[in-house]
């Protein structure tokens, strides 16, 4: 049976929480050709969907040991910038990230889900749809996930991290490296192409 994290997390988390056809001549009377021609100029013009703003880099500085932490992030939650060289010990976090420990995971391609409410539900929804990916990262012979498992798996990049974060506008954020989409309830397909997007995405990253 594979790990079975989810429970105990979300329960820490509802505890710790501060705060989720076109119209157009009938197909019927088309030629092939004509529809094929139609199609592929429709599939030309059409520009590609990139999920989320994006934010200019902010760089990859790293704060020195005993250096204040304080640095305007072009964007809240953050998606670049300065940090701090750490990671976190669990795929789901019943307290909130700082945002120097963020902008890490980022850096390394990983992907975070956090969200603003007192909501043990989204918090449960976005812990599963993270599990999906996570469960990846985890050895079979493993029922819980190591503070190393999840180490490993974000220094790779491949992580997809789920906590809370107060004080923004929406009740759900994703980020990646400068990369912010915002939602007001779990939308797993939405969220999905977040994710795929730009989890371990070294395009992405090289900015």
């Amino acid at each position: 049976m594979r790990f079975q994290f989810l429970s105990c997390a979300i329960v820490a988390s509802a505890a710790l929480l501060t705060g989720c056809s076109k119209g157009g001549a009938d197909s019927s009377t088309a030629t092939p050709a004509a529809t094929a021609s139609a199609t592929g100029s429709a599939a030309q013009a059409a520009p590609a969907v990139v999920p989320g703003t994006h934010y200019p880099a902010q760089g990859h500085k790293h704060f020195a040991e005993g250096e204040s932490t304080a640095f305007h992030y072009n964007s809240d939650p953050p998606t670049s910038g300065s940090h701090k060289e750490l990671f976190n010990d669990t795929f789901v976090s019943p307290t909130p990230l700082p945002k120097f420990l963020q902008v890490h995971l980022l850096e390394h391609g990983n992907v975070l889900l956090q969200y603003n409410c007192e909501c043990p539900d989204v918090a449960a929804a976005l812990a599963q749809i993270a599990y999906e990916y996570d469960a990846q990262q985890v050895p079979s012979n493993h029922l819980q996930p190591l503070p190393a498992d999840v180490q490993a798996a974000e220094e790779g990049g491949l992580a997809v991290i789920v906590a809370p974060y107060s004080g923004m506008k929406h009740k759900i954020a994703l980020t990646a490296w400068t990369r912010l989409a915002t939602l007001d309830r779990v939308d797993k397909s939405k969220i999905e192409g977040f994710i795929n997007a730009y989890l371990h995405n070294a395009a992405n990253l090289n900015q």
